[in-house]
């Protein structure tokens, strides 16, 4: 019970002391750090550790359990991320960098992404090895240019499916923030491929032998050629830098000096979810992450953190199709067996029925049972179980900075040779998109993007940016508050404007806030508050010091 009572303290508590220094936008995470050993990642302990012995260590925690316990009654918030600044926002880092959402991307910008880059094909390709492993077949070859790349195939039945879904996922996410490989569609014939004397491959007795012209043909008849004779690959030049193993959903590397801040308590990682159930990447998990030993153009030697592997988005899991069950519940899910188990055959989850697909290339990808805050992916991870609604709304935000045309170019990447399935892939994003947004901005008051001049305090209501919500029956609630939060103006409402006036006597060299809410229909509930705080310097001039947000 003390427990629960301190808890409470807290959450009531703002925890933060207003100050007027600079906002953190940056994390200075790239301190020059010795070479750490590369981790090995062991896909079956890390699937068995997450669906089982982390779940059950949940519950054995007493400060999860209690917190839980507090939140479930009202009197204690979940946990928020350790890692954004005053302003709500998540500053730059080795592991995510403000784009699209703050800064705007230009068309070009969205259909270049990381970079595309494509394999020089003046001189023929060396096979460094073949790629036997994962969910896809390929090759690493050296390129004419003498750079690396990662080659990987499209099965033979389902032809476009993986490779344009990595590339387009990558365009997204790159644009969102993340750091990702530079991935793009190729196509080349098959005659350009050369078997490097080093090339090796598994000998099926544990070991390795010479990679032979018989392993290479292998590979190329389990695909599908243009009528032209070319093949269709995806192609991911290597990153710069030393890999140094994979990063994990929740704790720290221990040989990290920089890694501060434990991974499920990043608010990048958790409103990581959002976006990627928008992008229905359902193995977003340790296996398909790197870091990356680099130096900078300061000679600042650090880790930085990538996403990679996104062949199992949208519709895709590689080499097949998406079953209808991902993105709608874990490969085992023990809440799930329990309600099939007590509902004796007659309990039908939505999704069981599968929906026709028209367009192969597309894999299974719908939106008729998809419901933002159910998305899972096929095996639990520990930020995405910590996304608060300030996450959420996080992510979402980023989600819905995405226009039409944006989606649409970054869909074109994908090189559809059906014109009908880009437009398919496209308008589905568009709808999942708005579900989200529409979602997420009624967990939490959707006004950002504030500034202040002599006129006042200006805001954006993103969800009538985005069209979520109609702006004529829109209105906003307001009232002054003093540096403790405590009330001091009376409430006044605003319709059709963004633009909170400032009152003319206030007190120079000192704080003060607006605590604002918004009603999206006559008789509508309010929404949840948005505090915005700032300081009057003595000229006269505001400064906004603090957001926060009410979820």
């Amino acid at each position: 019970m003390d427990l629960l009572l301190a808890l409470a303290i807290s959450a009531c508590s703002s925890g933060n002391q207003l100050t007027t220094r600079p906002i953190k936008w940056v994390d200075p995470d790239h301190r020059t750090i010795p070479q750490p050993k590369e981790i090995v990642e062991n896909q079956i302990w890390d699937i068995i550790d997450h669906t089982l012995f982390f779940q059950i260590g949940k519950v054995l925690d007493l400060g999860w359990a209690a917190r839980r316990t507090g939140n479930l009654m009202g009197v204690a918030s979940l946990r928020q991320a350790d890692n954004v600044n005053a302003l709500d926002e998540v500053p730059n880092s080795s592991w995510f960098t403000n784009r699209h959402f703050l800064r705007p991307l230009s068309q070009q910008a969205l259909a270049d992404g990381p970079g595309e880059i494509q394999p020089d094909t003046s001189g023929y390709w060396e096979i460094y090895a073949g790629k036997f492993e994962g969910g896809t077949a390929g090759f690493t070859i050296k390129d004419a240019a003498g750079d690396l790349y990662l080659l990987k195939f499209d099965s033979r039945d389902n032809h476009e499916m993986g490779s344009a879904a990595e590339v387009i996922a990558t365009k997204l996410l790159h644009a969102a923030g993340y750091y990702v490989p530079q991935n793009s569609v190729v196509y080349f014939r098959p005659e350009i491929l050369r078997i490097g004397s080093k090339a090796q491959v598994p000998d099926g007795a544990g070991g390795k032998r010479p990679m032979v012209e018989q392993d290479v043909q292998g590979i190329l008849q389990r695909i599908t050629a243009e009528p032209d004779g070319r093949l269709r690959c995806m192609a991911s030049k290597f990153l710069s830098g030393v890999p140094v193993g994979i990063f994990d959903y929740h704790g720290v590397r221990k040989d990290d000096g920089n890694d501060r801040v434990w991974h499920e308590h990043r608010r990048e990682l958790r409103g990581l979810r959002v976006l990627a159930s928008w992008m229905n990447d359902a193995d977003r998990r340790a296996a398909n992450t790197l870091d990356m030993y680099v130096t900078d153009a300061q000679g600042r030697r650090y880790v930085k953190h990538y996403i990679i592997d996104m062949g199992s988005t949208f519709g895709s899991n590689n080499m097949m199709p998406h079953l209808p069950k991902y993105g709608n519940e874990y490969v085992w899910d023990a809440g799930q067996v329990a309600r099939s188990m007590l509902g004796l055959g007659f309990y039908r989850k939505p999704w069981e029925e599968p929906l026709p697909m028209p367009y192969p290339e597309l894999g299974y990808f719908e939106n008729q049972t998809f419901r933002p805050l159910k998305w899972v992916p096929t095996y639990p991870n520990p930020a995405f179980e910590k996304c608060t609604g300030r996450d959420g709304y996080w992510g979402a935000k980023l989600v819905m900075s995405f226009s039409d045309k944006d989606i649409a170019t970054c869909v074109q990447a994908g090189k559809y040779t059906n014109p009908e399935a880009t437009a398919e892939l496209t308008r589905l994003l568009v709808e999942r998109r708005d579900l989200i947004g529409r979602f997420w901005f009624e967990q939490v008051n959707p006004l950002d993007l504030f500034w202040m001049d002599r006129g006042g305090l200006h805001f954006e209501d993103l969800g009538v940016k985005g069209g979520l919500f109609d702006e004529q029956r829109t209105r906003y609630r307001y009232a002054l508050l003093d540096e403790t939060g405590r009330t001091v103006g009376p409430l006044q409402d605003l319709r059709g404007e963004r633009r909170i006036p400032v009152p003319g006597d206030l007190s120079k060299e000192a704080y003060y806030g607006f605590e604002i809410r918004t009603q999206r229909r006559e008789g509508a509930p309010w929404s949840r508050y948005t505090r915005v705080y700032f300081y009057v310097w003595e000229s006269g001039k505001y400064q906004i010091v603090r957001v926060d947000r009410d979820d």
